[in-house]
């Protein structure tokens, strides 16, 4: 019985450690905007409420949604702090910059009795001051820089296995606040920051991270879909749906940014 455990807990790691850092590597040869769509797709956070969900069900998965918009909203501050700070400042000042300020919003977050409304208001709230807070970065059209080093990829499944191993531990011990606090956890973004800041810069960095925010709002809503069905519709279904609009809601993005290129080209 324990083998079997740990045999599944092993398979959960390396199907979201894999899946990560394939998109990872994607990200780097696309450009930032594409990149961004890329690591703003459910690609840590999905696997983390899709482990929640079968293994607790689905009262357990929609209580974690609302605890996890939360958490969207903060992911948004975390790119602002970031890029700001990244103009100017080493990899190690704003990265922990970002951290600290998104660390900050989920202490005080704690506080408060969270409900769908409540937390959509609060995504509201941080991406217009995001928004706001990124007008007039430099446009940097290329993410290509120096010749990756070996123990790069291994470091990226880490992180991320790391990050799943705690989600998983938090829905047994804490219940669904802690793990869907933990869920969102920006562990994409931030390993994204540590592989192309030293390889292209902080400032080509910063315009990458900038581009996620349209798609970290797809995610927001996805939350709220998954939430809103989950209970009626089942884990399964709920979650499908969830993942499905933010696939939508992405690819929509990039046609959109295509026809405003051609637009400009013509």
């Amino acid at each position: 019985m324990a083998s079997d455990v740990v045999l599944m807990v092993a398979a959960k790691l390396a199907l979201t450690m894999g899946i990560v850092v394939t998109a990872s590597l994607m990200v780097e040869r696309a450009g930032p905007f594409i990149g961004a769509m890329i690591a703003t797709l459910p690609i840590s956070a999905g696997p983390a409420l899709v482990f929640l969900g079968l293994d607790h069900g689905p009262l357990f998965l929609a209580q974690s949604a609302v605890m996890a918009l939360v958490t969207n909203g903060a992911n948004a501050i975390f790119v602002l702090v970031y890029a700001r700070l990244a103009q100017n400042h080493r990899l190690l000042v704003s990265l922990s910059g970002a951290l600290l300020v998104w660390a900050v919003q989920i202490a005080l977050a704690q506080s408060i009795d969270w409900t769908i409304p409540t937390a959509m208001l609060a995504n509201i709230s941080a991406y217009v001051i995001a928004f706001w807070g990124l007008r007039g970065l430099p446009v940097v059209e290329s993410v290509q820089g120096r010749q990756r080093k070996i123990w790069e990829i291994p470091m990226r499944a880490l992180m991320v296995g790391s990050l799943v191993g705690f989600v998983m531990v938090a829905g047994f011990v804490l219940g669904p606040e802690a793990a869907g606090y933990a869920a969102p956890f920006p562990i994409v973004l931030s390993s994204l920051i540590l592989i192309l800041h030293p390889r292209i810069g902080g400032r080509a960095t910063a315009m990458t991270l900038s581009h996620t925010l349209s798609g970290l709002i797809g995610f927001g809503f996805g939350l709220v879909l998954l939430h809103s069905v989950v209970l009626a519709w089942g884990v399964v279904p709920g979650l499908l749906s969830g993942l499905a609009f933010c696939l939508s809601w992405n690819a929509g993005l990039i046609v959109v940014q295509r026809l405003k290129r051609a637009r400009i080209a013509a």
